[in-house]
């Protein structure tokens, strides 16, 4: 397997992560040792009335979901099924937002990563996307989804042009010199679409991870700062602008928008 480009970093700001428990379902003592080693032990309890998630390895992915009686479904990251390839024919609206038709391979800053699935559609066409995320947890899942692209004649060289990075995306881009950034995506959590059951689930588990308090405005002023060619943050289609401040221009979708800030406002 090519060598996996993965950055871990014990730089996380305080996250509202409850304790975890976790079970290898694989034949592979191996591979769940390997997980339970980038896990903080803090995080884990083998009490499973004390967990407040379920960290799930099985042979097609590593899940997560809530461990509660009423919960939905598990959450993972993947980049192989007919799910992800079907995502690469979908992309229109991004790609337009990202400028792909003059900016050629650019390189991508995605600053709030979730479960990789814009950063691989990107990725797909040729752009250097480095994925931020700041949840040790999501992060995992997105190791564990890349591993197995890399491994996967159909997506490997897809996979080699993403990196992971664990850390807060406000640290990564105040530290950080960022001359090859030609541009930052953002799409933090925002209100859940109530007609989406998938989002609905998705969002609950995040709003435990992250706290329901994390709207990323504060991101885009250094998102501005940084970028070199264009920032682009994701948003419902009727909803408020990230920090209130408005975009040169939108490219609307039926649910979601993307508000496009071009180098013309950077700082």
């Amino acid at each position: 397997m090519p060598e996996q480009k993965t950055d871990i970093k014990n730089t996380q700001g305080p996250l509202h992560t409850g304790l975890v428990f976790f079970e290898n379902q694989t034949n592979d003592k191996t591979a769940g040792e390997d997980v339970l080693s980038k896990l903080d032990s803090a995080l884990l309890t083998q009490d499973t009335s004390l967990a407040q998630f379920k960290l799930i390895l099985t042979d097609e992915h590593l899940t997560l979901q809530l461990n509660q009686p009423d919960a939905p479904g598990a959450i993972y990251a993947d980049f192989i099924s007919g799910k992800a390839k079907y995502r690469l024919g979908q992309g229109e609206l991004i790609y337009k937002a990202m400028g792909l038709s003059k900016l050629k391979n650019p390189s991508i800053i995605d600053a709030t990563a979730g479960l990789g699935r814009d950063a691989f559609v990107l990725a797909s066409k040729g752009c250097k996307v480095i994925l931020i995320e700041r949840s040790p947890i999501l992060f995992l899942l997105l190791e564990d989804a890349l591993k197995r692209a890399c491994d996967h004649p159909d997506t490997k060289e897809i996979a080699q042009r993403m990196k992971l990075v664990s850390t807060d995306a406000r640290t990564y881009l105040s530290t950080k010199n960022m001359s090859d950034a030609d541009i930052i995506y953002l799409d933090p959590m925002y209100p859940e679409r109530k007609k989406s059951a998938l989002v609905k689930k998705e969002m609950q588990i995040f709003q435990k991870l992250l706290g329901k308090n994390e709207t990323g405005h504060d991101l885009l002023p250094l998102a501005l700062e940084k970028a070199k060619h264009r920032v682009v943050v994701k948003r419902p289609r009727k909803g408020e602008h990230l920090n209130n401040q408005k975009p040169d221009y939108s490219i609307q979708g039926k649910s979601i928008r993307f508000d496009v800030y071009t180098s013309k406002l950077l700082v």
